[in-house]
């Protein structure tokens, strides 16, 4: 299951994070700043818009924040070569190069197998169940489309993504003449919009937030996609793992956003449709 998020190595805004480092809960109340890392070019979760800060996960971060009654201090960041590398450089350790660690990681795999592998850190506090969907042209596949139409019909992917790694081997390799490979969603998207490919394959909330503005032709569906182990994986929060109390903070307070509804709220407001957690956060959750 491969979550990676590609971006470049980026600061957020005028954030000086030399002086980040991971706080204990105390440490953060009494500075009243909760530091928080999120991925850079990483719409509609984090991005820069208008010289803001803006997106999903921005606002989540900003929201756990005034739960736990401080500021946020969020710093974007981009992709290093896998997820581990990423909560190394911005959890547990900091880059070789410097520039410290927060508190936080948002949008990160809650999974047991994958939380087995990295030990220097807890995946607490699920928020989003994410899900694998297409996006596709009903004027090139039709308004009810399955996998096989892509046989003949061009389709876009994020290279070295699960949804690569899947439509490489469907249907017997049959789909993998017509993959087209993109740096990045968004470039798929705008390639999907320009007529050159007919469908597009990714995690759902992505492909709904770079289509927020879409022809009416232009359709995002579940797909019956045979062969695929997992459609779906739970999103969450990284912390560093013998930071306890915060761990517990973070799980709680978490767990009143999506109950009360803000989280769901946030989510709309990016038009991106929002599929609640399988398990929700609470004070006591382990992984």
């Amino acid at each position: 299951m491969n979550m990676r998020v590609l971006a470049s190595v980026a600061l957020g805004l005028s954030l000086a994070t030399s002086s980040l480092f991971a706080a204990g809960l105390d440490d953060i109340k009494n500075k009243g700043v909760l530091s928080v890392s999120l991925y850079k070019d990483f719409p509609p979760y984090s991005y820069i818009a208008d010289g803001k800060q803006t997106g999903i996960d921005v606002d989540i971060a900003n929201a756990l924040a005034a739960k736990l009654g401080v500021s946020s201090q969020i710093r974007l960041v981009g992709a290093d070569e896998n997820v581990e590398d990423d909560l190394r450089n911005n959890v547990w350790k900091g880059h070789y190069l410097g520039g410290g660690v927060t508190d936080l990681m948002l949008h990160m795999p809650v999974d047991n197998a994958f939380a087995e592998k990295v030990d220097k850190v807890k995946f607490i506090a699920p928020y989003q169940l994410e899900q694998v969907a297409f996006a596709f042209d009903t004027n090139k596949v039709g308004k009810q489309p399955t996998l096989a139409n892509f046989m003949s019909d061009s389709i876009g992917v994020e290279i070295d993504t699960l949804s690569d790694l899947y439509l490489l081997e469907a249907m017997q390799g049959k789909i993998s003449k017509n993959i087209h490979h993109f740096e990045n969603l968004s470039k798929a998207i705008a390639a999907l919009k320009a007529g050159e490919v007919a469908g597009v394959m990714g995690p759902r909330g992505e492909l709904e937030g770079l289509l927020k503005d879409h022809p009416e032709t232009i359709q995002v569906q579940s797909l019956v996609t045979p062969g695929l182990a997992r459609s779906n994986w739970a999103m969450g929060i990284a912390v560093k793992a013998d930071n306890e109390e915060l761990v517990k903070a973070v799980n709680e307070n978490m767990a009143a956003l999506v109950k009360d509804g803000t989280v769901k709220k946030i989510f709309e407001q990016y038009q991106v449709t929002y599929t609640p957690p399988a398990i929700a956060p609470d004070v006591t959750a382990k992984n």
